[in-house]
């Protein structure tokens, strides 16, 4: 039960986060152009300010991938437990 909530909330996170970064792609791509277009902009720099547009993005999402890697692992374990079980 635990294992499946984990996993859950993790999704969710996980989904939310995707969702959050999607919603302000269409005016990240339109800076990118726009600095494309101009021709006299330091790509790198630019590259980087996106970056920092996407840092708030990086901690939920690892964390979704975390709760969701561990309620995975606890899920497997009850599984060789329930099987260990019946085999002894």
């Amino acid at each position: 039960m635990v294992a499946a909530l984990l996993y859950l909330v993790g999704l969710i996170t996980l989904l939310g986060c995707i969702a959050g970064a999607g919603y302000g792609a269409p005016a990240m791509i339109a800076d990118f152009t726009a600095a494309l277009n101009a021709g006299d902009v330091n790509m790198l720099d630019e590259v980087a300010d996106l970056a920092a547009g996407l840092r708030w993005v990086v901690l939920p999402g690892l964390t979704g991938l975390v709760l969701m890697g561990l309620g995975r692992i606890i899920m497997l374990l009850g599984a060789i437990n329930r099987n260990l079980r019946g085999q002894g």
